[in-house]
């Protein structure tokens, strides 16, 4: 039967077959496969080898059975994640299409270079990326517009929700009907009671925000797949305060997942610019001019390291690390 993975819980999956769930583990030679292709590749392993979104075919000793066998896993058309503090590789959500960035207009900060760092992985996910600003009745509407204004004309749908005044709810159901979202954010900015406006009855559980650092208590400890009722799916995913670049590879590069970067890239002096110190960077120039922003050019070189001093997609220290840890295991 081929159905997909809803819910992910120490190593149990609960795979929905049409109106009917199974809970399944996954058949050992399939972990084998992986740790033989690892072996061949010397690629940081993944935490799970099934993440939710997965599309799978399982079985059933007995067809009346609600448990059951993961036996292949389908191939993923996108998945988003990110690198842990370990340097292992975690996939969050798989087969999106669209990643709905959530940030509090107020408490918690609004913090526009981890808005950066999403929006990045999304581009890199190939996963179409919503901004949504919420509890916006904390804040004067048009001072939040004002600091959005550059990622709209990059292009990027901006939607700003307030559960208080229903602000933008309508909206926000609209862009996510029929579709298969995840809905991302730092703890404390309101995406549960978001989800749980969006359709009633979801009964996620609230948190409430710690006053003294502004900072959101983590109500969701688990990555799970709602039907929604007006279509689609969303998955409601725990509280992330650090994201890294799990789809930024080396030889694709950071700058191209910047869209106001791209124009100016191929008329770079150098095919491999790193836009930080080489002579005749485009990049730079277009920077000086006022035609890519200022903050945005920070924004990457931070993302890429180069602000302090390192590249964190090519460190050699941090790849000897790495190997040194899967040496010991």
């Amino acid at each position: 039967m081929e159905g997909i993975v809803i819910k992910a819980r120490g190593g149990a999956y609960e795979v929905q077959v049409g109106n009917r769930c199974y809970i399944c583990t996954v058949r050992h030679h399939l972990i084998e496969e992986e740790k033989r292709r690892l072996d061949e590749t010397k690629e940081m392993p993944y935490v799970d080898l099934i993440a939710v979104g997965d599309r799978v075919r399982i079985s059933t000793q007995v067809p009346a059975e609600a448990n059951g066998y993961i036996e292949e896993r389908l191939p993923r058309e996108t998945q988003f994640g990110r690198i842990r503090m370990d340097g292992w590789r975690q996939v969050i959500v798989t087969n999106l299409e669209m990643l709905l960035i959530i940030f509090a207009a107020r408490h918690p900060t609004l913090k526009l270079r981890m808005l950066d760092r999403f929006l990045v992985t999304a581009e890199a996910s190939d996963v179409e990326p919503v901004i949504c600003i919420n509890k916006i009745d904390l804040a004067k509407l048009e001072n939040v517009q004002r600091e959005l204004k550059l990622y709209e004309e990059l292009g990027y749908k901006v939607v700003y929700t307030s559960i208080v005044t229903g602000l933008g709810v309508a909206e926000l159901r609209e862009t996510m009907r029929d579709r298969i979202s995840a809905i991302v954010g730092s703890s404390g900015v309101g995406k549960s009671s978001l989800l749980n406006a969006l359709q009633p009855g979801l009964r996620l559980r609230v948190g409430e925000v710690d006053e003294r650092i502004h900072k959101g208590r983590h109500t969701t400890t688990e990555v799970m797949l709602l039907p929604l009722e007006f279509g689609g799916f969303v998955a409601d995913t725990p509280g992330i305060r650090t994201l890294g670049l799990l789809e930024v590879d080396d030889e694709q590069g950071l700058d191209i997942h910047f869209p106001e970067m791209r124009p100016y890239i191929p008329e770079c002096k150098f095919a491999a610019c790193t836009h930080q110190h080489e002579p005749a960077c485009a990049v730079k120039m277009a920077v000086e001019t006022g035609n890519i922003n200022p903050l945005r050019y920070e924004s990457y070189l931070r993302i890429s390291g180069f602000k302090e001093g390192r590249y964190e997609r090519n460190s050699d220290k941090r790849r000897a690390d790495r190997n040194t840890r899967r040496r010991k295991r």
